[in-house]
């Protein structure tokens, strides 16, 4: 091995050669030289890339390390014009990498060992410096040339012997392997008020609306591009319109779809509008156990709500949905739900069949108390539909109205507040009471065919004078009409009591879920599912 001593200003830099295995000669850093200097460090000086560290039973402490390609001394310290770790071959002339340190006063021997990305020390410089004041620092440069080779490369700086800190850097041959290397940093999660914020001003509220106007229903949305607003199908399922209301009180009227799945409960809308905060749709997957958290909105305001993943189901032609810890109330449904990043990884809301709700599904399908005749039993929490459900889709897309999809047949009637019903309710009958009504004799929503048939009991109790045909209709989950009544004529005015039962032949009924529900004259007034088993 071969050793070349470089003079430098303030010492020695060793440049060691090998030998290839074919027994020429070659050299590892061609054209490469090396310098060192000390200086007298100001202890009031800043520090741009801290270290304080300390090797245990070292003497020296590190106090921070910085390379560059440029630099200048002033007022006694070195000041490196432009910071950073990824150099260039062919176009960086050299990399200075400089310390700071904190250590005994007196001689001291500094070397610099300078190590390629294969590990091994390839160059050395040696001086020493006396110090006279406690903090001191000082700074290596090696040449670059267009043979050095690329990767990871660490100079290990050491006093006395005595480790004293190691910084590393990278050089690269190309453009792009120089932005490649630079690794970005981790991404941190968000500060609770933070992400409060964020989904506050990327949030809206949506309002179903009538032909003529009239407010149906209220539920969420979230912005997930500047003209594109996701929530559940469940917020729009039969609307004329949808009225959007965001956080900064502007106000848009939409009817226009950019895609939808009506089992999967999801919809992305067209909302044109001025530039505002838009969420962005998560990377990566959540698993149980992962912390999240949606917007639960209710009469006192909006507030964060643990969202956490305590489960996840699949369900036939719905698919996939998640459980999370903590209930949503009506309007939250179609909101986001936020990982700790503040990114959306599903929809709250997410009902296994449409137009119910999605704990009132899980009631039905479940083994409750209700089949047995007792009270029913929700679940606690709620439910969300994965993003991984929702595909990407373009705001430049193909537009389908509200009208259209009701066209189909993929809505279902909304249930208008008539104000003419005062209890209505699935039951088994006990037999005709005085008034030769069906009188209930237990409340249920699970009924098995055995039982021949399910009652529905409806105590009229008006507001105003109203008059005309009552209906019982039932539909399958796909809103194909599988049983319709006769129609009723009533006569109903204020203070006058009236009550009315239809019988459903639910021995005629595959086992499957069911939808009824209670028309008045062209309005459906009432409405409500149940299970029919073998």
């Amino acid at each position: 091995m071969d050793l070349a001593l470089l003079q430098s200003r303030h010492g020695f830099c060793v440049v060691m050669n090998r030998l290839a295995s074919s027994g020429r000669r070659w050299r590892m850093l061609a054209l490469v030289a090396c310098s060192a200097s000390t200086l007298a460090q100001n202890p009031n000086s800043p520090a741009s890339s801290p270290q304080a560290n300390a090797v245990a039973g070292s003497q020296f402490r590190t106090l921070r390390s910085v390379s560059g390609g440029s630099g200048h001394e002033a007022n006694g310290r070195f000041v490196m014009d432009d910071p950073r770790s990824v150099f260039l071959t062919g176009k960086d002339a050299k990399v200075i990498v400089y310390f700071e340190w904190e250590g005994p006063l007196g001689p001291h021997h500094f070397e610099g060992l300078w190590k390629s990305p294969e590990g091994k020390i390839v160059l050395i410089s040696d001086f020493r410096y006396e110090a006279k004041a406690k903090q001191f620092s000082g700074y290596w440069t090696m040449l670059l040339s267009e043979s050095t080779p690329s990767g990871e490369w660490t100079l290990e700086a050491r006093i006395d012997g005595e480790l004293g800190g190691s910084h590393s850097f990278v050089i690269t041959g190309s453009p792009s392997a120089a932005a490649a290397a630079v690794a970005p940093p981790p991404r941190q999660p968000l500060a609770t008020s933070d992400l409060y914020k964020q989904v506050l001003d990327a949030s809206a509220i949506v309002e179903k609306l009538t032909a003529d106007g009239s407010l149906l229903d209220r539920s969420s949305g979230f912005w997930i591009g500047n003209d594109t607003l996701l929530t559940a199908f469940e917020a729009l399922d039969g609307a004329a319109s949808l009225r959007i209301l965001s956080p900064d009180g502007t106000r848009a009227v939409t009817d226009q779809i950019l895609a939808w799945n009506r089992w999967q409960d999801w919809a992305l809308l067209s909302v044109p509008r001025a530039k505002g905060p838009f969420l962005k749709r998560a990377a990566n997957s959540v698993n149980v156990g992962d912390h999240c958290v949606f917007l639960e909105i209710g009469a006192s305001g909006s507030r964060l709500t643990d969202g956490t993943i305590t489960g996840k189901n699949t369900f036939p032609r719905a698919g996939e949905r998640f459980l999370v810890a903590s209930a949503a109330t009506a309007t939250s449904i179609g909101g986001p739900l936020l990982d700790d990043f503040g990114d959306y990884v599903g929809i709250v809301g997410g009902t296994v069949l449409p137009g119910a709700t999605a704990m009132r599904m899980l009631n039905l399908l479940g083994d409750s108390p209700s089949a047995k005749g007792g009270p029913a039993v929700y679940e606690n929490g709620a439910m969300a539909v994965p993003i991984s459900l929702v595909p990407n889709t373009p705001s430049t897309s193909a537009k389908t109205s509200l009208a259209e999809l009701d066209r189909r047949g993929e809505f279902l009637a909304p249930v208008t507040k008539s104000g003419l019903i005062g209890f209505a309710q699935l039951a088994v009958a006990s037999g005709k009471g005085a008034n030769r009504i069906n009188a209930p004799h237990e409340y249920r929503w699970i009924f098995s065919r055995r039982e021949g048939h399910a009652t529905v009991f409806v105590n009229w109790q008006p507001t105003s004078k109203a008059k005309g045909k009552a209906m019982l209709r039932v539909f399958d989950s796909d809103n194909r009409k599988v049983a319709e009544s006769k129609p009723d004529n009533l006569n109903l005015s204020p203070g006058n009591f009236l009550a009315s039962s239809w019988d459903v032949p639910v021995e005629n009924f595959a086992p499957a879920i069911y939808r009824v529900e209670i028309s008045f004259g062209e309005q459906v007034v009432w409405r409500d599912f149940f299970r029919v088993t073998d």
